[in-house]
């Protein structure tokens, strides 16, 4: 019995999903991709989960998709290929959608897809010796799906030149555009990047999930709306017992329980 591409524990607050491909520097097949679906979707259901830490076995992070997996697949009709997007099209739009803020813990290469779903990561700390890149332009392939998520880590500009000549970047300059929150040496990246899902974990879940919803929801809107829908959202959470809670704790010189 061949051994799980994705795991999944629960470390108190926090679910810890793996990409466990390492021999094929957890390149991503549509196998993967499915399970890494189904992975994030449970997590998100799960009461007892607050936060979500996306990390990969072994040296590196993932190489991008499973080119021999791909290679098969040129050939088939049309269909074929609007179906099988599908898979990618579901996962980059999940995670927008979910409730609990995803942390990505990035080693090693993060290319193509993996770059995309360091991009996705609602926040992500880098190894420093994690290496990046929109390579599929190498292969005469445009990141079609990767780039929205990149376009909004970093901006149009930038998400352009990375998507048009697909040049592999360290974690400084990661830092720097903007694509990750930290970098840390690598000894140091699993128990860093645990810390922050813990101490996101730690907060109210309703704000954060509110949070996440603004955040997500106002990308596109003009600075009128994005106030508006602000506005909007404020009302639920004015009513909310968390934040009822949370305002007792602080009057009282106690820790919340959420």
């Amino acid at each position: 019995m061949s051994e799980a591409k994705i795991l999944i524990q629960t470390e108190g607050a926090v679910a810890r999903i793996r990409l466990n491909a390492p021999e094929q520097r957890n390149a991503l097949t549509y196998d993967m991709v499915r399970e890494l679906i189904a992975a994030l979707r449970r997590a998100d259901d799960e009461a007892p989960v607050r936060a979500v830490l996306l990390e990969a076995a072994g040296d590196h992070f993932s190489a991008g998709g499973n080119l021999r997996e791909f290679a098969a697949e040129v050939t088939e009709p049309a269909l074929q290929h609007w179906e099988s997007g599908g898979l990618w099209e579901e996962l980059f739009s999940l995670v927008p959608q979910m409730k609990k803020p995803v942390v990505g813990a990035v080693q090693g290469y993060a290319l193509a897809g993996g770059c995309g779903l360091a991009a996705l990561c609602d926040l992500a700390v880098a190894a420093d010796d994690a290496q990046f890149g929109m390579t599929e332009i190498r292969i005469g392939l445009f990141p079609l799906l990767v780039l929205p998520a990149m376009r909004r880590a970093v901006g149009d500009k930038k998400a352009l030149e990375l998507a048009l000549t697909g040049v592999i970047f360290d974690a400084a300059e990661a830092l720097r555009i903007g694509l990750v929150n930290r970098v840390v040496p690598r000894a140091e990246l699993e128990a860093q990047a645990l810390a922050l899902a813990q101490e996101l974990a730690a907060k109210s879940p309703a704000a954060l999930q509110l949070g996440k919803r603004l955040f997500w929801e106002t990308a596109g809107m003009t600075y009128a709306q994005a106030l508006a829908f602000a506005r909007s959202l404020r009302v639920s959470y004015m009513l909310s017992d968390d934040l009822q809670e949370g305002i007792a704790a602080f009057l009282e010189k106690r820790q919340p329980n959420w």
